[in-house]
């Protein structure tokens, strides 16, 4: 067998895989080893004993042209493996011609292609670190102050701030949702809840009814109807905030009203640290593919959105595809999209790692898992025992954490721009 490298395309490359006449002779005989193994039954013969003359005769043209060819591409798969080539998509046979004199299979190879990283050009967003903690410190001590709330029942109407405390009954038709429900609501003019604007203006003993209609579909309505029966309002009498009133709160080591703000900044600056590093990752992540350069032959995308194609096809999903993107032109475009933007985040994201020698470790499937366990309902432990049992799971975690990794490199060459929450 002969290899012969007969065209390239920026990172496709055609080979032809060249068999001589003894090459075939070669090939007929594993095909027929192969068409034994499968017991086929001719008359006359017994099963697995069928001589390569007689599916010659039997088989005529199919007998180079598919069991030849089949045994000729085994082959030619077998000798690629051995070159652990790098591709985006598997090895594509284009093309497999044999008959009794030789043949020729015809191979592409999608290598992967050179890529260019800009980190520079990410542009990346994160609130302002006081105004964030501010702000948090805010909420914390707001709650703290309606938590320790004085309630003095008033018989005037219910008005901004009070609390009003009903039995809420909620009907769907003739079904119940809630009967008689113990509820209690605070009116605050920010709060757009209709239960809470229906409440203002009320006094104890009065009953609310309302509607809620939500639109399910255009010809489908759904209705609830709500009735509140008022068991009683209060006038909230809020704290002042004060060293003695946070020394009431026995909290450890806070005794004044500075130490407690103190202790809220904190606990606000460890979620914001979170929450930033969480949101660089999405950020720079969905950005990879615009400040990533990539040499593609247009051979490679055609022919991954082919198996996009074949995959939505057997699982019967392509119809309902074509319908959401109005047509199968506009749906190859979406697909030829995606994958270009998907090819050239998980290159750069593999480049970065491999430049930067980044490794997943089981301490990090660990930390993980702790993460998750909190999503996912279970103990760390289960969790990780989870994550290690289903492989494809494991694949996912491991591609999350490299890229958490890679995305901690690339921040710091990013352009970072602080926005005011106030704007």
């Amino acid at each position: 067998m002969d290899v012969k490298e007969i065209n390239k395309d920026k990172n496709v490359i055609e080979r032809e895989y060249i068999f001589d006449s003894n090459d075939v002779k070669r090939l007929e005989d594993k095909a027929v080893n192969s068409l034994n193994r499968r017991g086929y039954q001719i008359e006359g013969f017994r099963v697995g004993k069928v001589p390569k003359e007689i599916y010659k005769l039997r088989l005529k043209d199919s007998f180079y042209a598919i069991y030849v060819a089949d045994e000729a591409i085994r082959e030619v798969e077998n000798n690629l493996d051995k070159e652990e080539l790098k591709l985006v998509i598997p090895p594509v046979i284009a093309e497999a011609k044999f008959d009794e004199n030789g043949g020729k299979v015809l191979v592409e190879l999608h290598l992967e292609p050179e890529i260019k990283i800009d980190p520079s050009q990410l542009k990346l967003k994160k609130a302002k670190e006081d105004e964030v903690l501010d702000s948090y410190v805010d909420m914390l001590v707001d709650h703290i102050i309606d938590e320790h709330a004085l309630l003095e029942p008033k018989e005037t109407e219910s008005e901004e701030g009070d609390l009003v405390k009903v039995k809420e009954t909620i009907l769907f038709g003739e079904k119940k949702l809630r009967d008689a429900e113990e509820r209690e609501y605070v009116l605050l003019q920010d709060d757009e809840r209709d239960v809470v604007k229906q409440l203002y203006g009320k006094k104890k003993g009065d009953v609310v009814e309302f509607e809620k209609v939500f639109e399910k579909s255009e010809e489908e309505k759904l209705i609830y109807k709500y009735v509140l029966e008022v068991d009683g309002v209060y006038k909230r009498i809020l704290p002042t905030l004060t060293d003695d009133f946070v020394k009431t709160l026995d909290i450890e080591e806070v005794e004044t009203v500075e130490q407690l703000k103190d202790k809220f900044r904190k606990e606000g600056k460890e979620i914001y640290d979170k929450e930033i590093a969480d949101s660089y990752k999405v950020q720079i992540i969905d950005q990879l593919p615009s400040v990533t350069e990539i040499e593609v032959s247009d051979k490679t995308i055609q022919r991954a959105v082919e198996n996009i194609i074949d995959n939505l096809k057997e699982e019967g999903k392509y119809d309902n595809y074509i319908q959401s993107y109005g047509s199968e032109e506009k749906l190859v475009e979406e697909l030829r999209s995606y994958y270009l933007n998907l090819l050239k985040k998980d290159l750069a994201v593999k480049k970065i790692s491999e430049e930067n020698d980044i490794k997943v470790t089981n301490e990090d499937i660990k930390e993980f898992a702790e993460r998750a366990s909190i999503e996912w309902g279970v103990s760390p432990d289960r969790a990780e025992a989870i994550i290690k049992q289903r492989q494809d799971l494991r694949n996912e975690v491991i591609m999350e954490i490299v890229e958490e990794k890679v995305a901690k490199i690339l921040q710091e060459k990013a352009q970072i721009e602080e926005v005011s929450l106030k704007k």
